[in-house]
């Protein structure tokens, strides 16, 4: 029996923390949309239907939406699935737009938002496909 040596880089474990980032950002999402769904007043202090000309309980919807894509294309993630890491990118890359739009408002967390995103969007790109031969899949 031979042993085989993987050739995944220590680049793997930026694109699980890309994963587990995405699973926690999902659940807030979904945390945050199921108590918006019972008291849509929830998010009106947080004034984001000022931002989007949407109703509350639509708003509720949509981090509903957005913590379910996140928390299964995380957990996808992990086992190194394609779509999975283009979908990774693309919110990686929506999250770094939004991160840069906010900068002048928050600039330390917006500025860690973006150098995170950055660093998965690279990480998830170069290394991703090395996640599944970390395994030995």
């Amino acid at each position: 029996m031979e042993v085989e040596e993987s050739r995944a880089t220590g680049w793997v474990a930026l694109v699980l923390f890309g994963g587990i980032m995405m699973v926690l950002l999902g659940s807030v999402h979904l945390f945050v949309g199921s108590v918006a769904l019972a008291d849509p007043e929830v998010l009106a202090g947080t004034r984001s239907h000022l931002i989007l000309p949407i109703s509350l309980t639509a708003l509720a919807w949509v981090h509903m939406a957005i913590g379910a894509l996140a928390v299964i294309t995380g957990a996808a993630l992990f086992l190194g699935r394609l779509w999975a890491r283009i979908l990774a990118f693309q919110l990686a890359l929506l999250s770094a737009v939004v991160n840069f739009l906010f900068l002048a408002a928050h600039p330390i967390w917006s500025g860690i938002g973006l150098v995170l995103a950055v660093l998965v969007m690279w990480a998830v790109a170069r290394h991703g496909a090395e996640v599944a031969d970390a395994q030995g899949k």
